[in-house]
């Protein structure tokens, strides 16, 4: 069946506040609170990251869908290493930069990722969370993402089972991409596993994953 004409909506992203943008970063699942979620799920993945992936302060890692920068701040408080956050939302960029407070965080555009890595820019590990079930053409996204990475880079995803793109028509639109499906044809799948309730939510440890990829 084909799918139905859609057109990608990216002002979902926008946020005026810093508030503003933890909800919409993380939104409110259930009893959880935007505040809880922030609280308890962000330290819980830098450990597991930190568990999975070997980093320093000489690490250079990309943040890939950043926001403002919530797991940049936690892994730069945790390991010094440099991070460099990207995201489609000015406002999400421009309140990064405050909100880590490091000179040892920059953040940019796609776009201006695209030039970085033509100029011969490579990281050490990617991170996307809550990421590459929003994007518009995923493909490209997981392509950038591998094309930015070192040979035999890492990468951690955490998304839900399903897809949820932003669109005018119809609000938040399941496309039917299988989003692993695409990893697996240009990263190695190392490990991978659901999220523990306690530090999400019920609905996300049902419908959730988190991986850890090695480029190929």
């Amino acid at each position: 069946m084909n799918q139905p004409r859609i057109t990608y909506d990216p002002h979902v992203f926008d946020a005026g506040t810093v508030d503003d943008a933890k909800w919409i970063i993380l939104t409110p699942e259930e009893s959880a609170t935007t505040e809880h979620r922030w609280a308890t799920e962000t330290p819980y993945l830098a450990t597991l990251i930190s568990r999975c992936f070997s980093l320093s302060d000489k690490s250079l890692v990309l943040d890939y869908g950043c926001g403002i920068g919530r797991l940049a701040k936690e892994l730069l408080a945790r390991h010094r290493c440099r991070v460099m956050g990207v995201d489609i939302s000015p406002n999400m960029r421009s309140m990064a930069v405050a909100y880590v407070g490091s000179d040892r965080f920059s953040v940019c555009s796609p776009a201006e990722l695209d030039v970085l890595l033509e100029r011969g820019v490579a990281f050490d590990l990617a991170l996307a969370v809550w990421v590459l079930q929003h994007c518009a053409s995923v493909h490209e996204d997981i392509s950038r993402i591998a094309r930015a990475l070192t040979p035999h880079g890492d990468f951690f995803v955490v998304n839900g089972r399903t897809r949820c793109v932003p669109t005018v028509e119809f609000g938040w639109f399941d496309d039917g991409i299988d989003i692993y499906a695409l990893l697996k044809r240009v990263f190695s799948q190392r490990s991978r596993g659901s999220l523990p309730a306690k530090h999400t939510t019920k609905n996300l440890s049902r419908h959730a994953s988190w991986a850890a990829f090695r480029r190929m």
